[in-house]
């Protein structure tokens, strides 16, 4: 993997002085192989242990915490929250990085702990160690000798695992073979590239390399790669681009995912269920034509023999073309008239029954896309919401406790207020705002209701509150996004229908691109 004991050297060099000396404030946990320290200075650590994204940076991305805690992160939260940082450092050249933190006990007593991060990819680990380096918690634990020779698990005394690999920075000698510490099979094609082992000392040039179809980071440029560059002022803004943005992993927590896979396999069971009912709808029409079959039947029936698998007759509905009917050999003549006419009445019948089914499955399936692309957006309180309605909390159990809605100050007598699912949407629209507030939506798309209260309304204030609702949906990354608007009396909600679907008439539509930045500016005033 790109991150090896080299890159590792330069991060720590970069995190030292922004976290070094800094109170860690909080302990969160995303999964049981990812969590975040947010520290005194307002900077945000990730540490991840996943298998295939290894890695510790500062990040800047909202992300959303678990509440469902494992063993080690009750853990951490105990022993770090409080704590202060006091040394980051490497050993020797390998992928592991300590944090030396001075925590606090009952009695207020400091107790030197040191947390250790084991960046091996698959063997990812990350381990709490007291001031004698025997383990308090691990990540993964291990209870017989491994292929490193150690036992980790609480109570045992730590060891660093043992290499006999040459750490680069203590020779000039460049190997045939890939016999170094710390480095990885990406550098060490460069180091044979250039002849030189002493590219390791390059200085600091994070980049990310787009090079016969696939992406690349190191923390400088890669000549043997060639391709295209773009460099990074940080490596920690350059890995949170490569894994947010490139590889497209995303900061969520486990009910984050959860959420995502309920949603999933409600809207595949919906799909496969709107299948059946198109199959069932198309099989009840084409039944529709045994009217004709039975009236031609029953035309001819004192022509039919007993038992006669088939017959054929003149279809006078087509100028006497000819026409062969299946019959059942063991029903008389009659009684196969009977079951034709009888599969027919069935088919007209289910038709109505079928296309009303079709038309609540539909919904359904836009119910749930409208969900999942609230969820994209939701922060802590709007994912708790979503989980709430999904899970179909009673009203009770859920509390008196109105929904937050987000409100930006577009001027002194003018705000606008958004809703991010459907509890606040409807919330909003029905309770919140006045019969002469005014209602900005997305044209034919999902996203958010948007309500504008102002004592006068104009095209700057028009303007804006729909690029607020156009950021606020699945368009927020389109350019001339229509948005509809009207006053919020012109509203009806759709009955028997679960969301936040509402009907609308005498409404007007602008086309906006929205802007991320002055929508942040106004959120924050």
């Amino acid at each position: 993997m790109s991150l090896d004991g080299v890159f590792l050297g330069r991060l720590l060099e970069e995190l030292k002085p922004q976290i070094e000396k800094q109170r860690i404030n909080r302990v969160h946990s995303l999964d049981k192989n990812s969590f975040v320290l947010a520290l005194a200075n307002h900077k945000e650590v990730l540490v991840s242990l996943n298998a295939d994204s290894s890695r510790m940076n500062l990040i800047t991305r909202e992300y959303i915490p678990t509440s469902k805690l494992t063993p080690l992160a009750g853990f951490l939260k105990k022993h770090l929250e409080g704590g202060i940082i006091t040394s980051i450092y490497q050993v020797e050249n390998d992928r592991l990085a300590v944090l030396g933190i001075d925590s606090f006990d009952e009695l207020g007593f400091i107790q030197p702990l040191k947390l250790v991060l084991e960046l091996f990819g698959r063997s990812a680990n990350l381990l709490l160690l007291n001031k004698d380096n025997i383990i308090l918690e691990c990540l993964n634990k291990t209870y017989v000798l491994s292929e490193s020779n150690r036992i980790l698990v609480p109570k045992m005394p730590h060891q660093f695992p043992k290499t006999d690999k040459i750490n680069p920075f203590q020779t000039n000698r460049l190997l045939e073979y890939n016999q170094y510490q710390g480095v990885s099979n990406l550098l060490f094609s460069e180091m044979r590239f250039q002849n030189d082992i002493n590219i390791i000392k390059s200085p600091t040039d994070p980049v990310i390399i787009h090079s016969r179809g696939r992406y690349h980071f190191y923390c400088f440029p890669l000549q043997h790669l060639g391709g295209e560059c773009k460099h990074y002022p940080t490596l920690s803004e350059m890995l949170e681009e490569y894994y947010l943005n490139l590889q497209h992993e995303q900061i969520r927590s486990s009910e984050q995912r959860q959420i995502e896979n309920y949603l999933k396999k409600e809207k595949q069971k919906a799909a496969n269920k709107l299948q059946k009912q198109e199959l069932e709808l198309k099989t009840a029409k084409s039944n529709l034509g045994l009217e004709k079959i039975g009236n031609i039947l029953s035309t001819n029936l004192w022509r039919v023999p007993k038992g006669a698998e088939y017959v054929e007759f003149e279809d006078f509905y087509e100028q006497n073309q000819p026409i062969k009917i299946a019959l059942n050999p063991l029903l008389s003549p009659s009684q196969n008239l009977e079951q034709i006419f009888h599969r027919y009445k069935k088919a007209k019948r289910a038709i109505l029954q079928i296309e009303e089914q079709i038309e609540a499955t539909r919904k359904e399936i836009l119910y749930l896309e409208t969900l999942n692309e609230q969820l994209q957006q939701a922060g802590i309180k709007e994912l708790r919401e979503i989980n709430t309605e999904i899970t179909k909390t009673p009203e009770k159990a859920r509390g008196k406790q109105k929904p937050a809605i987000s409100t930006f100050k577009i001027a002194e007598d003018a705000i606008v207020m958004v809703g991010k699912n459907n509890l606040q949407n409807n919330y909003l629209t029905h309770t919140l705002a006045k019969r002469d507030d005014y209602f900005f939506h997305v044209k034919d798309s999902q996203g958010s209701h948007t309500i504008l209260r102002c004592t006068a309304l104009s095209d700057e204030l028009v303007k804006i509150t729909a690029m607020i609702a156009a950021y606020y949906s699945k368009s927020r990354l389109s350019s001339q996004v229509p948005v509809n608007y009207t006053l919020v009396r012109n509203l009806k909600k759709v009955p028997g229908t679960k969301g936040s679907f509402v009907t609308y008439q005498n409404y007007k539509t602008v086309f906006v691109t929205p802007d991320e930045d002055l929508i942040r500016r106004y959120f924050e005033r």
